[in-house]
């Protein structure tokens, strides 16, 4: 894989062009092998109001298609989804940024891996037996679905940016509401 190759199949001139639900899942989907750096390479031009929405709705789009009572699934894609738009918010950040990618690669890696899941008795990926409920839900099929531990996928720990901070003077003015009031802010006791 090239990314050139890579940019042809998302339909992309380059990086600054993934914007669209159908690229990231195709990046997200597709069967061809894809190394870390080219996949890095696909999300580094990522528009910051774009990031977290392609996340969400991706990660919404595979918690509905999970069977209703596949509830660790269920957590781990709405954590992971969670996890991903907190890292989106600061996403000019490079270590955000990298951290974006890494969450999505690693999931992904873990996604498409045989073995995670069943399909009628037999191993599958996870990204196969969703593909499987999905089409059991349009066309009324019926495949025994198993989805093995999720224990093997764990979250990192994320650290989020918290923008600036500026100091502030609680004791410089009295509160406005309690001067309205008639209470003193020094003691907290109602002038008479």
């Amino acid at each position: 894989m090239t990314l050139e190759k890579l940019y042809k199949l998302l339909e992309m001139d380059g990086p600054e062009d993934m914007e669209y639900f159908e690229q990231f899942a195709d990046l997200m989907d597709m069967d061809e092998d894809v190394p870390f750096d080219l996949f890095y390479m696909a999300l580094s031009g990522v528009k910051p109001e774009n990031a977290g929405e392609l996340a969400e709705n991706y990660f919404e789009d595979l918690s509905n298609a999970a069977p209703e009572d596949e509830n660790d699934l269920v957590l781990l894609l709405d954590s992971l989804e969670e996890n991903l738009m907190h890292l989106a918010e600061n996403i000019d950040d490079a270590d955000s940024r990298r951290s974006f990618a890494e969450q999505l690669y690693r999931f992904r890696e873990w996604y498409k891996a045989p073995g995670g899941a069943e399909i009628d008795g037999e191993k599958a990926s996870v990204f196969e037996a969703l593909l499987t409920a999905r089409t059991d839900a349009i066309d009324g099929g019926s495949h025994d679905l198993t989805f093995l531990s999720t224990d093997e996928f764990k979250l990192d720990d994320a650290s989020y940016g918290l923008g600036k901070f500026s100091k502030i003077d609680i004791a410089a003015a009295p509160d406005e509401e309690d001067a309205a009031d008639g209470a003193d802010p020094e003691n907290g006791a109602e002038n008479e």
